[in-house]
């Protein structure tokens, strides 16, 4: 699977590969930005390897349910400038992501803790719901409207943002799933491809 989530703050690369029907090991690239005192933002960049296990499908009559673990660790570095010296070091990051869904509703939610050297804490909650339009068949693509609240917090030094709201478009067509969206920050792309 490669999957590629870009926002005006944040860039995320990730590839893994299944090597069961439960868990599948990878890599992550990650940039993102934290807002700090006056406008400034603080840039940090982190490489890492993934393992991303399932803990649990529930299947239901008309419906799936699963829970995700996503853990990942690896390099983290910090950019210089407006009187902070770059720097980098070792960090770890763990999510859990639960979702739900028939072939026309969707629920789903992730906690993220990002820890590193030096006192880097970045952490994310977001809930996720929507609809499709339609049922599909697995040759059509399915067009969904979703609505994401996200909630992120940074390290102590840099400003916290409140609950970021995004409506957005997600197309479902065979192997390819992608979303389309916008918030007060600015539009959102997230791709995803199972080879």
């Amino acid at each position: 699977m490669l999957m590629l989530d870009s926002t005006p703050a944040t860039r995320t690369l990730s590839a893994n590969y299944a090597v069961g029907h439960t868990w599948a090991p990878g890599a992550t690239l990650r940039r993102w930005e934290e807002p700090a005192a006056h406008g400034v933002k603080l840039v940090r960049e982190s490489a890492g390897a993934s393992l991303t296990p399932r803990l649990h499908r529930w299947t239901l009559p008309h419906a799936q349910s699963n829970l995700w673990l996503v853990a990942d660790a690896g390099e983290v570095r910090r950019a210089g400038g407006h009187g902070r010296t770059a720097g980098q070091g070792g960090y770890g990051a763990l999510a859990f992501m639960a979702a739900y869904e028939t072939t026309r509703l969707y629920a789903g939610g992730s906690l993220k803790a990002l820890r590193g050297q030096g006192g880097l804490r970045h952490d994310i909650a977001r809930f996720r719901t929507g609809f499709s339009f339609w049922e599909a068949e697995y040759e059509g693509t399915q067009p969904w409207f979703i609505v994401e609240a996200e909630l992120t917090r940074y390290s102590a030094g840099a400003m916290r943002e409140g609950t970021l709201v995004t409506p957005m478009l997600r197309l479902i067509h065979r192997r390819y799933f992608v979303e389309l969206g916008a918030n007060r920050d600015g539009g959102m792309f997230n791709l995803m491809f199972n080879y």
